[in-house]
């Protein structure tokens, strides 16, 4: 009974590292070059600007241009509480379903103008607005995440 025993263990074992050798051969797969001969229709255009179409102005159309912000000033994320979130909106208003991300505590932003109760930044390229009240200079200390108490016996 031992030495079957013994021969499955070592027959998994000799199919557990065959089976994860790392060979692959996909990952070592070298591309050959591509040859022509002259029978190859290879077709090179004379000249490739004829082929080129103007853009068209769309003045709705400015996802492509880069905004200029200025100079910004570093903030970070201060919450109170472990694991709370700070909404990111794309409009500095609470009204309505404008929230389009959101930051976490410690989290630094570049941010470009303070109007009021907003702060005004670039988030994934986009203007995007914060609610200043939990924004700071410095980075803040860690919040601890609650701890578990036992009920008393």
């Amino acid at each position: 009974m031992k030495k079957k025993i013994m021969l499955i263990i070592i027959t998994g074992a000799v199919l557990l590292f065959v089976a994860c050798k790392g060979n692959d051969q996909e990952t070592n797969f070298i591309q050959p070059p591509v040859e022509f001969t002259e029978d190859d229709d290879i077709v090179i255009p004379d000249d490739p600007i004829d082929d080129f179409e103007e853009p068209t102005d769309n003045p709705d159309d400015t996802e492509d241009e880069p905004v200029y912000v200025g100079e910004t000033t570093t903030k970070y994320v201060k919450l109170r509480s472990y694991g709370a979130i700070l909404n990111v909106r794309s409009t500095p208003s609470t009204e309505g379903d404008n929230v389009v991300g959101f930051l976490v505590h410690t989290e630094p932003i570049e941010v470009i103008s303070i109007d009021g109760d907003w702060a005004k930044f670039l988030y994934q390229d986009e203007v995007r607005y914060v609610s200043a009240e939990f924004l700071v200079d410095t980075v803040p200390p860690y919040v601890s995440p609650p701890t578990q108490t036992l009920p008393a016996n």
